[in-house]
């Protein structure tokens, strides 16, 4: 008896699992999201060692809410179905990689209605331009990682989010990238700037 007790009162002292956190969120039919994420694997590892202060996020990614969901659009390392890196989703897949651990969202600034549709229609023209992932970490190439695509996207609607950063290289990096010093905009940038407000964070 004193068994099944223990695991009754565990049971309804779990926490809410992170869908039950988002859903619970209330979002802004006409308000951008930053959406961060971060996994345990390799690629997410390394991803953090760019970051300027947040030890969990390794990629961002950027929505709206539509049919009541929030969509997410991000530029990711492995191409999708449509052979080109730039994934549209749910809020509910963009969560699904196993080793998920980390998510924030936060919510863009001095964003009216006008601003909203503008970069609403920015993001869904993007999907049409075949965008593929910059592995050089060049401007002006045509080709985005993550956090640039972004950047980029609302920069053609007069909206800033974050400076460019710049990161001495050694080891690894410096060797693939052919590189001493690295300019780029980290999955973190925004965080400081004043330019976004948080709304949810879960930590695994």
């Amino acid at each position: 008896m004193g068994i099944l007790l223990i695991i009754v009162i565990f049971s309804f002292h779990k926490s809410p699992s992170l869908d039950n956190k988002i859903k619970d969120l209330e979002f802004d039919s006409n308000s951008i999201y930053l959406i961060q994420r971060g996994t345990t694997g390799k690629l997410g590892n390394v991803a953090k060692d760019f970051n300027i202060s947040n030890k969990y996020a390794s990629h961002l990614g950027i929505g709206f809410v539509e049919n009541n969901t929030l969509t997410v659009y991000h530029v990711y390392v492995k191409k999708n179905d449509e052979k080109n890196n730039l994934y549209v989703e749910t809020i509910s897949d963009f969560i699904k990689p196993d080793d998920l651990n980390y998510l924030s969202i936060w919510k863009i600034k001095d964003i009216d209605k006008i601003k909203f549709n503008d970069v609403k229609q920015s993001l869904i023209n993007s999907e049409k331009e075949n965008i593929s992932f910059d592995f050089d970490f060049d401007e002006g190439n045509k080709k985005y990682y993550c956090s640039e695509y972004i950047v980029r996207e609302l920069e053609k609607n007069n909206i800033t989010i974050m400076p460019e950063h710049q990161k001495n290289l050694i080891g690894m990096a410096k060797q693939i990238l052919k590189k001493d010093t690295l300019n780029y905009f980290p999955v973190d940038g925004f965080e400081n700037t004043q330019k976004a407000t948080k709304i949810l964070e879960w930590i695994k």
